[in-house]
């Protein structure tokens, strides 16, 4: 009985511990298309890029809680906007702002419906 609840115990573990990981990997993977969409865009080098990578990594996993607020959202989108704009100069913020679309997914605000 002690092994047969040993080895369940055991399968949960990796089972937990998979789906860590794939949530891991699909916050980076999300992560690193953003701030290859924002270096398109407006322009920006290597490092910059790899910081906004980790930037936006920290937006997903953030995000993916099940049980996030509505007030924990809205902070963290203020935040990541405040970094991306003292990370630009006044004309890359001026390109990003035009494109709404890309602007909006990079900070995490919903589109508001209609």
């Amino acid at each position: 009985m002690k092994k047969i609840f040993f080895a369940l115990s055991l399968m949960l573990a990796f089972t937990i511990n998979a789906n860590a990981q794939e949530n891991k990997s699909n916050a980076q993977e999300n992560a690193k298309k953003e701030s290859l969409e924002l270096a398109q865009v407006v322009g920006i080098s290597g490092s910059q890029v790899v910081d906004f990578e980790r930037l936006f990594e920290m937006k997903h996993q953030t995000f993916e809680v099940k049980d996030i607020s509505l007030e924990r959202k809205t902070e963290m989108s203020r935040i990541i906007d405040l970094k991306i704009r003292a990370s630009l100069t006044p004309e890359q913020m001026a390109k990003l702002e035009a494109n709404t679309e890309l602007y909006n997914k990079l900070v995490g605000k919903q589109p508001e419906k209609k």
